[in-house]
């Protein structure tokens, strides 16, 4: 008897103990508890077998069609973000509240873009898709199996590979970036992981197949904070770092030519946004690659960072490359760079010869420098190049740091709409300058795009509502509708009132246009609407062609959000119809939005949150290698929490790194040394002396309590069940089917 091998889906005896085609053993548990067993179904047709590979976004089995019997890949939605599954089950458990509306607005992007892939069954180049279908709680694609391995794989094993055997596989990636750009979709992870390679028996040479189809834009959506920008750093263009940037066919452009760079070098392409920095990509003839004169035009051309100046089409790529008559395209940035001014011209000559005297007197040994710092001489072999740091996790730039022989600082937070949160946002000596071993870097990380929120605007004149909208920094498109509301005012808004959000985000508003049958000489009596939902007050009055109209909004601990405090026009007045009856609405009671303040100087934190209405504000200090001293470490309550202005804060404040035994102690010594600090705060060895906190904004200082002395420690947490998005998985062999 036989059956089929859940590793590769070939026949087997049913006695074997391993697969002799690729070793799986039979009865081999999965991996994730979230993994669907091997030997389950899916619509009563497709067998599944082992993970080919997972990730953030979902997971990708083996699969069987019993039906064509053939070998299928299944891909599966299952964002580890917005759902999970527990072991043994089928079921897909999705989390609740704004994650559930977040997951199924995924879903349908996930099924809407597997359809659209069907259309290129056509498209040698491009991965078959076969369809998609829903079952599980969530949804599945199913498509072509490959045998191969991605170009990533190859050049890892044989190395960089000549220009024109390069070049074919870039002229295939290209026809299938046309088809994909035709029908106005971007690819947005063209990088070596997703080209693969396959393995074709009748002639022993390989086949290319564009493959995995921007995974982030179906599992993210708009209100997605940790998965809104994701990127191949070297590989992604500068708009793709912003979560509202400007892509295009050229971004897919960018991301290919970076590609063709790296088989042919060898070498990672310098990421985007350090080449906005200082763009140190070098030609790839500077790095001894053999490659024609236009070849190397056509690469640069597509690899311009301003999308301006950058080849803008997969068409245009391909011609520029076939061409022997390629003009250089310098970014314009880097044309203001060159363009030296006459005077400068004239001074060169002059400057030169004073240089040329000054190396004969260095030379000589009659001219002596050290490089110093304030009160040290160092010799030149303490000097140290700075390294770029800029758009690297914090962890990544401490470690790049210490292995120059400096000391990463953070100084600061603050907000980008390009280089995502937690990352590093400018740093302080530029890199490539020389500083002394063991001097400070300092860096100011990213707090990523700032927050706001929807304005209360229902019932608020257009031009009014839309002031709020733009000081919000929100973006608007609006339409106009017949609504039982007041004409020119707003009666929907999209997304809800109070809604948390970002700057930048998209908001669609409908101005009323009121109701038509309106007759000007009737007279109607107006209602009392105190204590009135708005939006039910302004339907009933409406039948009477009498408008509401928000006269502004008050906070209030008495009338909850969204009602009515008070009319201007008293209950029991007659009026005409349409006419307009302002009212004010109440905003609920006061609540405040707790600021970022991490990494901020101690007084400018206390300063920030006293000016958003917290003044009970106290701080702890405690060591920090990491951050400077004197800065925030930690905040008591996070960033984005609404409260109310009484709400107690503590500030956990840096006093830089714990002192050697005998050393006095860095930054401000007084404060007990007990809270939250980050995991490179020491706990032990705190300094002696006054425990006093400093003073609270506004507030005298209050002693502090010292520590209790035989106090249990408290025990561990259970550790979290793990969902997909802990950690990435890849079969070397089957890497093309993962995300």
């Amino acid at each position: 008897m036989q059956t089929l091998c859940m590793g590769c889906m070939r026949r087997i005896d049913d006695s074997a103990e391993r697969c002799p085609h690729c070793g799986y053993v039979p009865g081999t548990r999965p991996e994730k508890p979230y993994y669907i067993a091997p030997g389950s179904f899916l619509q009563g047709r497709y067998l599944l077998g082992k993970v080919l590979g997972s990730g953030g976004f979902g997971v990708t089995y083996i699969g069987y069609d019993t039906m064509l019997s053939r070998r299928v890949g299944v891909k599966e939605y299952l964002p580890g973000e917005f759902a999970t599954r527990t072991a043994g089950s089928t079921q897909v458990m999705i989390y609740s509240g704004d994650k559930a509306e977040q997951f199924q607005a995924g879903k349908e992007k996930f099924l809407e873009e597997a359809g659209r892939l069907t259309k290129f069954e056509n498209t040698p180049e491009i991965i078959h898709v076969y369809g998609c279908f829903e079952e599980n709680n969530t949804a599945y694609m199913v498509m072509e199996y490959l045998e191969g391995e991605s170009l990533r794989r190859k050049l890892e094993r044989d190395g960089k590979m000549p220009v024109e055997e390069a070049v074919l596989i870039v002229f295939d990636v290209l026809h299938a970036l046309e088809a994909v750009h035709r029908e106005g979709m971007i690819h947005r992870d063209i990088a070596p992981d997703n080209i693969f390679l396959v393995n074709d028996p009748e002639t022993g040479k390989y086949r290319t197949k564009l493959i995995d189809f921007a995974a982030a834009r179906y599992a993210t959506t708009t209100h997605s904070r940790s998965l809104t920008v994701l990127v191949k750093q070297g590989f992604a263009p500068p708009e793709q770092y912003r979560s509202r940037g400007d892509q295009g066919p050229w971004t897919d452009v960018y991301s290919l030519a970076s590609t063709f760079y790296y088989m042919i070098t060898g070498v990672y392409p310098q990421d985007a946004l350090e080449r906005k920095v200082r763009d140190g990509l070098k030609p790839p003839s500077k790095l001894g690659v053999r490659i024609g004169k236009y070849t190397e035009t056509a690469l640069l051309n597509a690899m311009n960072l301003n999308i301006e100046d950058r080849t803008p089409s997969a068409e245009a790529f391909e011609e520029e490359l076939r061409s022997l008559t390629v003009v250089r395209k310098v970014d314009q940035k880097q044309k203001a760079v060159l363009a030296i001014p006459l005077w400068v011209k004239i001074l060169v000559p002059a400057a030169s010869v004073a240089v040329i005297a000054f190396a004969v007197l260095l030379g000589s040994g009659r001219i002596r420098f050290a490089r110093v710092l304030p009160g040290q001489q160092v010799h030149e072999e303490g000097v140290v190049q700075v390294p770029n740091v800029i758009n690297q996790e914090r962890g990544e730039a401490e470690n790049i740091a210490a292995a120059s022989g400096i000391l990463l600082q953070i100084t600061d937070k603050q907000y980008s709409d390009e280089i995502p949160e937690g990352r590093v946002l400018s740093q302080v000596p530029d890199a490539g300058e020389e500083v002394t071993s063991g001097s400070a870097l300092n860096i100011v990380i990213s707090a990523g795009i700032e927050p706001t929120s929807i304005p209360y605007i229902i019932g608020m004149e257009e031009e009014e509502a839309l002031k709020a909208l733009d000081d919000a920094g929100l973006k608007v498109t609006s339409e106009r509708k017949n609504y039982a509301m007041a004409p020119g005012t707003i009666a929907e808004v999209t997304p809800a009132v109070g809604t948390q959000t970002v700057t930048g985000t998209e908001v669609s508003v409908v101005i009323s246009d009121g109701l038509p049958g309106a007759d000007e000489t009737k007279d109607e009596q107006v209602d009392d609407l105190t204590g009135a939902v708005f939006t039910d007050a302004a339907a009933q009055e409406a039948d009477k062609f009498i408008y509401l109209v928000s006269a502004g909004t008050e906070y209030s601990d008495t009338y909850a959000q969204g009602t009515i405090i008070r009319q201007e026009t008293a209950a029991g007045t007659t009026v005409k119809q349409n006419t307009n009856i302002p009212v004010v609405v109440s905003r609920g009671p006061e609540l405040f939005t707790i600021p970022d303040v991490q990494y901020k100087t101690q007084d400018e934190a206390i300063q920030i949150l006293a000016d958003a209405g917290f003044t009970s504000v106290s701080a702890v200090p405690a060591y920090d290698a990491a951050v400077q001293a004197g800065n925030v470490v930690t905040q008591s309550v996070a960033a984005g929490t609404q409260a109310a202005a009484g709400t107690q804060i503590v500030l956990t404040v840096s006093q830089g790194p714990q002192p050697q035994q005998g050393a006095p102690a860095a930054g401000n010594s007084s404060g007990s040394a007990n809270g939250s600090h980050s995991n490179r705060t020491k706990s032990s060895g705190q300094p002696s002396g006054n425990t006093q906190q400093p003073a609270q904004a506004g507030k005298p200082a209050q002693a502090g309590k010292p520590a209790q002395a035989g106090k249990p420690a408290q025990a561990e947490k259970p550790a979290q069940p793990e969902t997909p998005a802990a950690q990435e998985q890849h079969n070397p062999l089957f890497d093309h089917m993962g995300y």
